[in-house]
This record gives structure tokens, sequence and C-alpha cells, in this order.
């Protein structure tokens, strides 16, 4: 009976493996943060060339920071879920905040 289930249930478990691996992808994809700071370079480029204004420039880099800033609190988030042990101290920096997480400080310090 289990050979008979288990080729009922290949292509379930086949399609939740693809669905699984995708979701892995969208994760790495939306955390990077290489493609924006890639972005970033190639916008101060252009504005050295002149192929875009100083008031272009400050609108689309304020977008691009902001898009940087939500992938680096993502982050921090995820390192907050996976690291919860009480016991250990474990230290970030992001753009000069640090953040300090475990048992001898709680929260984040300037």
């Amino acid at each position: 009976m289990l050979l008979i289930d288990d080729l009922l249930l290949a292509p379930i478990n086949g399609f939740k493996f693809i669905l699984g691996q995708i979701q892995k992808l969208a994760d790495q994809e939306l955390n990077d943060d290489t493609v924006i700071k890639d972005q970033l370079l190639e916008l101060q480029m252009r504005l050295e060339l002149d192929e875009v204004s100083e008031d272009e420039f400050r609108v689309r880099e304020a977008e691009l920071f902001a898009r940087l800033r939500a992938i680096k609190g993502r982050q921090l988030d995820l390192l907050h879920q996976v690291h919860t042990a009480e016991s250990s101290t474990f230290e970030i920096e992001v753009g000069g905040t640090k953040a300090v997480f475990g048992s001898l400080a709680k929260g984040i310090r300037a």
C-alpha cells in the first residue's frame, strides 16, 4: 500500500518541492542588496556624465536608499528571528547604527 501511496503523491510532492525552490529564490532576491548598490553606482556615474539632472538624481537616490533600508531591516528581522537564544549576544552595525541582541543588552543602541 505504501508504494501506491508514494506513486499517487509523487506529483504533489514534486510540486511542493518546486514551490519551495521558487520561494527560496524569491526570498534571496528580495533580500539581496547588491542590485540596489549597483543601481546607486550607475546613478552616480550618470550624474557625473550629466545624463541625469540633480533633481532626478535626488529623487531616484532617495528611492534606492529607502529600498536599501527596507532590505537591511528585513535582514535584521530575520537575524533576530533565527538567533533567539537568551544566553548569547551579537552586534550588527548598519549605517552607523549599532544593534545589540542578546541577554546582556536589550534593544538597539545608537
